[in-house]
C-alpha cells in the first residue's frame, strides 16, 4: 500500500486537524503531530511576526519527494507536510507535520525527520518582523 502525502504552500491558516484527517487510517496506530509556530520572544529579541518567502514553483515537488522519502524509510501510511507563505503572526503554525504509522516509533521518527529535513532541505526562507526592522534569520543553504 503506497502511504498517503500531503504536501504544498498555504498563504491562509493552516488547519492542522483537517490535515490529521488527509493521513488518519485504521491500520495508523500512531499518529504524530508536529505544529512549528512563531514565538516571541526568540533569543531574548520580541519578534510581531515572521514573513516567509519559498521558491513556490519548485517547493511544493521538493517537499513531496522529502515526505515520499520519509514515508518509505519509517514504513508511514501517511505523511503531511504544509508550509505556511507570507506573514504568519505570533501564536499561528507557520508548518504542520503529521506522521501516520502502525506504531508509535516509526510515527514519532517519521515526524521528527520530517520537520528536521524541511527545515534544512527546503526552499523556504524566514525573516523575523522586530520592533526595530527586520532581520533574515533562517533559511535553507
Amino acid at each position: 500500500m503506497e502511504p498517503t502525502i500531503v504536501v504544498g504552500l498555504e498563504s491562509s491558516a493552516l488547519d492542522a486537524a483537517g490535515l490529521v484527517e488527509k493521513v488518519r487510517c485504521a491500520a495508523a496506530g500512531g499518529l504524530v503531530v508536529f505544529e512549528g509556530t512563531t514565538r516571541s520572544p526568540n533569543h531574548g529579541v520580541d519578534v510581531i511576526a515572521l514573513d516567509y518567502e519559498a521558491w513556490e514553483e519548485r517547493v511544493p515537488q521538493q517537499l513531496a519527494g522529502i515526505a515520499a522519502e520519509v514515508a518509505q524509510a519509517h514504513g508511514l501510511l501517511g505523511a503531511v507536510g504544509v508550509h505556511r507563505i507570507g506573514r504568519v503572526a505570533v501564536g499561528e503554525a507557520a508548518v504542520v507535520v503529521v506522521a501516520a504509522a502502525a506504531h508509535r516509533d516509526a510515527a514519532f521518527a517519521g515526524a521528527r525527520e520530517l520537520i528536521d529535513r524541511i527545515k534544512s532541505e527546503a526552499w523556504i526562507w524566514k525573516r523575523e518582523i522586530r520592533p526595530d526592522g527586520s532581520v533574515w534569520v533562517e533559511g535553507c543553504e
